[in-house]
């Protein structure tokens, strides 16, 4: 039997609407968070992350296809050196929502950086991003 499911375009705007107000669900804003290494098992809490960038609030929008798009509010400041390998989107009370893999510009990867080898006080900004469901 195969793996792959496809849901109705109802049932993957609902997922997507389940996804947006969990990162929303909070007074404060959403973030994403940029880390090194690798990710924690089973959303573990982790510190140290390289960059925070706040999301707007609301966090996003879902189009006509179903896809939530990201809205960043601020550039993040890079914190710390560090090869960027993995994401999380946490809600503003900081709960983990997505752990996502990070990769260059054609790598297949969730997130596609055109640089993952970041320096201290760099700066950076969240110009586009989706979320799609299968």
């Amino acid at each position: 039997m195969s793996d792959v499911i496809r849901y109705a375009p109802v049932a993957r705007h609902a997922r997507a609407l389940a996804v947006l107000n969990t990162l929303d669900s909070a007074s404060k804003p959403a973030k994403l968070l940029l880390y090194g290494g690798t990710p924690p098992p089973d959303f573990a809490p982790v510190a140290g992350a390289l960059v925070e960038i706040v999301l707007s609030k609301p966090s996003g929008t879902i189009n006509d296809a179903s896809e939530l798009v990201l809205a960043g509010a601020t550039e993040g400041m890079v914190a710390a050196a560090g090869r960027v390998s993995w994401a999380r989107l946490v809600s503003g009370d900081g709960q983990p929502v997505a752990d996502m893999d990070v990769g260059l510009p054609g790598s297949g990867a969730a997130v596609e950086l055109p640089i993952v080898d970041l320096q201290p006080g760099a700066l950076v900004r969240l110009s586009g991003a989706k979320l799609l469901e299968p």
